[in-house]
Order: C-alpha cells, then sequence, then structure tokens
C-alpha cells in the first residue's frame, strides 16, 4: 500500500460510515427552525443602510457609496483611482450591462487581463449583517479577479442586499457554477502577536458601489 493510500484509509476509518442523508436533513431543519435564536439580531434600519454601517467596522481599506444607477458607474470608479492615486485603468468583468457603460467618457481604459492593480466586479448578493459579497465563479466572472488585484471594487444593485447570509445563499443553486465565494472587505491577516496585516494575500482595499436602480 502506497503513503497516499495509507493516508486516505486511515482518513475512512476515522470518519466512519457516512450519515444518513435524510437524518442529516431533519437534523439540518430542526436547526433552522428556530433560526431566530442562533443567528444575532440586527439593529433597526433596512437592509442596505445596515449593510453601510457593518462596512464602517470592517477593518481599514473598506469603504462604500451609493449611486443612482449603473450609469454613474464609470464616473464613480475614475474618481475612486484618483483618490488612491491610481493610473485610470482597470479590468472589468466581462458582463454586458458593465461592458454596455460608457468608460471612455470618464476617461478610463479598460485592461484584457487582471494584473496588480484594480478590478472590478458585480457582486451576486450582499449581507447586510456582516457587509459580505457574494461572488459566484462563471464563464463571466473570473474569482481570481477578486483576489489578485490591490484594489477591488464591487458593484451591488441594493435590491440584492439582504439581512442573513442564510438568506444570502437560501436559493444559491451551487451546482450552477464551481464555487460560490463570501468576500468580508479587505484581506488581512494576523501574526501570532495580534498584528493586523492589510492586503497580504489579497486586496488591500475594497470599495463597495450600492447601485439605486
Amino acid at each position: 500500500m502506497s503513503a497516499r493510500e495509507t493516508i486516505f484509509s486511515a482518513i475512512g476509518r476515522a470518519l466512519g460510515r457516512p450519515g444518513d442523508p435524510t437524518a442529516i436533513r431533519v437534523e439540518a431543519d430542526a436547526l433552522l427552525a428556530e433560526l431566530e435564536r442562533v443567528r444575532p439580531r440586527l439593529a433597526e434600519g433596512d437592509p442596505v443602510s445596515l449593510f453601510e454601517a457593518a462596512v464602517t467596522r470592517l477593518p481599514p481599506g473598506a469603504s462604500s457609496e451609493r449611486l443612482a444607477s449603473l450609469a454613474d458607474l464609470p464616473a464613480a470608479c475614475a474618481r475612486r483611482l484618483a483618490s488612491l492615486g491610481l493610473a485610470p485603468a482597470l479590468k472589468i468583468q466581462p458582463r454586458p450591462e458593465l461592458e454596455a457603460l460608457d468608460w471612455t467618457a470618464a476617461g478610463l481604459a479598460l485592461q484584457a487581463a487582471v494584473d496588480d492593480r484594480v478590478a472590478l466586479s458585480m457582486a451576486e448578493r450582499g449581507i447586510a449583517e456582516t457587509a459580505s459579497l457574494v461572488l459566484r465563479s462563471s464563464s463571466d466572472m473570473a474569482i481570481l479577479d477578486a483576489f489578485l488585484p490591490l484594489h477591488h471594487l464591487v458593484a451591488l444593485r441594493t435590491r440584492d442586499v439582504v439581512p442573513h447570509l442564510e438568506d444570502a445563499v437560501a436559493d444559491a443553486d451551487l451546482a450552477r457554477s464551481r464555487n460560490l465565494v463570501i468576500a468580508t472587505g479587505p484581506s488581512g491577516t494576523t501574526d501570532i502577536e495580534g498584528s493586523l496585516v492589510i492586503g497580504v494575500h489579497g486586496p488591500a482595499t475594497l470599495h463597495v458601489f450600492l447601485i439605486e436602480e
């Protein structure tokens, strides 16, 4: 028996026999029946306002702003890049609604591949509880665009902001894509002495555009 087979054999013995799917489902449903007891109670307010408040509690580098419509996005991206002292260039997620916007009028150059600077994505959901973003891999969404650039910009429609994590994944249909990523704030890591360092393993800044249309 090879070392690999030995390891997997040991794992199999430790796991034991697989649980009965029906029994697991019954147990999960029983937990969900008392959901209000086990999830945090949110403050009063609409989900979008709660999302904005949660952004302010994230580590440094997280921010958000509201836009009246998607058409305002190019100019808002240009302002954001200028505030960071960056060149007016970025990679956008190749979705028709983003590609149809007038990026040239905003003075922005679009890049074909993500580099170490800026990428713009569209989130599938926003979670007011933690200011988290749900990003789904697909033919028009390279998940690495959310992790490789130093600065990540995200467009999120206000109608897609939900109160809790469970609300965001209730209809996720995980079979529809290879993965579903939940990102909360910029990348941060803490060493053994408790020093927080931002941007080591991913974006140093995360800016969310809340689209009110």
